[in-house]
């Protein structure tokens, strides 16, 4: 009999471990920024809190394509290819940091024509960790000057809803004002390839895109790496959720 049951259970244990190894592993956010689902940190002595409808929270999309900073041509090159290719098959927003978008000024026009939509980043990509409101306040409206600037050599309309994203997601209570005072929402992301800046390979940067639960934000940054994993993936997602856009 106790041996039938050490069977049983070795049986029990088994096909358990068998059924964790074959569904899908959960993608989890970024351990800095759990998309809109955690408090903003709260300055050291602050009183005031800021309305969280500033961050972004609309996850009707099926999912959003986002890449950060915008330093690599040979990347954004490709970037421009795969909307090319795909065209309005996937929403694609940009988020370059000022003096990269300064210095690929050309590509960001076609990017721009070929649908994706660029946003704020900062200007230096500067952490918002302990900077005066001067500071932060300086960092984005020089990069929403250049932004302004490169959309008007595309002969675009920008965007009426303008989105920041803080470099490392770090922000605080007075982000949120500076962000309600000209008008931007704040986007974070809950899936990302480079989690905790690992240098992941190609595959397993496009398997974390493949296993991202339906809604989600897609952090890539403009690297060559992330552009291969994208290609490889994108055509499993646009088959699984066909033209579901808003």
């Amino acid at each position: 009999m106790k041996q039938l049951l050490k069977c049983t259970c070795f049986v029990i244990i088994s096909l358990a471990v068998l059924f964790v190894s074959i569904s899908p592993i959960p993608v989890n956010a970024h351990p800095l920024v759990p998309i809109i689902f955690t408090q903003p940190p709260i300055e050291e002595g602050s009183t005031t809190t800021v309305s969280m409808k500033i961050i972004f929270d609309d996850i009707t999309e099926p999912f959003i394509i986002t890449v950060d900073d915008g330093y690599s041509r040979p990347a954004l090159k490709e970037l421009i290819a795969i909307k090319q290719q795909y065209g309005e098959s996937f929403k694609c927003l940009l988020f370059p940091y000022g003096l990269a978008l300064k210095d690929n000024e050309d590509l960001f026009q076609q990017l721009i024509k070929e649908g994706c939509e660029l946003h704020n980043h900062t200007y230096t990509h500067m952490y918002f960790r302990h900077k005066t409101a001067q500071q932060q306040e300086q960092e984005i409206m020089l990069d929403d000057a250049e932004i302004e600037k490169v959309y008007k050599m595309a002969g675009q309309q920008r965007p009426y809803t303008k989105f920041f994203r803080p470099p490392g997601g770090i922000y605080d209570q007075t982000t949120l004002q500076l962000c309600i005072k000209h008008g931007y929402k704040i986007m974070l992301w809950n899936v990302i390839t480079e989690p905790n800046g690992k240098n992941l390979s190609v595959g397993s940067r496009a398997d974390l895109i493949r296993r991202a639960p339906k809604g989600s934000i897609i952090l890539l940054h403009s690297k060559v790496s992330d552009m291969d994993a994208l290609k490889i993936v994108l055509p499993g997602l646009i088959k699984r959720y066909g033209t579901q856009w808003h």
